[in-house]
């Protein structure tokens, strides 16, 4: 799967992809998404695809390392609604990679601090991520 979003202004902010081969979907932010509108709009995009798949993507690297621009507004949407769907859904793992820019990274920490029973790790560095959702996929095959 492979899916790209743009703004209003036609900038790129958010490619979706799954990777068969380690069996997790990413989301990568790059930019400003522009609107809440957006935002929802691709977060519900990742959500739609975990849904899709059957149980069969349990594991989500969300990299928001170059996203720019608060979703204060969706923090409670995401704890709320977004991830008793995903869940529900036979999602298991979550790695978030921290955003640089100062105002996604609150918006992105304060998100986090909503989410409860659900095993969730914040990284600095993607490769980090991959790592810790890979010994994820591991433990798991091996119990």
């Amino acid at each position: 799967m492979y899916k790209q979003f743009t703004n209003l202004s036609g900038q790129k902010y958010l490619t979706i992809s799954y990777d068969e081969k380690e069996g997790w979907v990413q989301d990568k932010w790059t930019g400003n998404f522009g609107t809440q509108e957006n935002f929802r709009n691709g977060v519900l995009s990742v959500v739609e695809f975990i849904e899709g798949s059957q149980g069969q993507c349990t594991m989500w690297l969300a990299d928001l390392s170059e996203m720019k621009g608060s979703w204060d507004s969706s923090r409670d949407w995401i704890a709320q609604h977004i991830m008793p769907r995903v869940l529900k859904a036979g999602l298991l793992f979550e790695a978030v990679v921290l955003p640089k820019d100062v105002f996604s990274k609150l918006s992105a920490q304060d998100t986090i601090m909503k989410i409860d029973d659900f095993e969730l790790q914040q990284f600095q560095d993607i490769e980090e991520a991959k790592v810790w959702l890979t010994q994820q996929k591991e433990a798991k095959m091996s119990a």
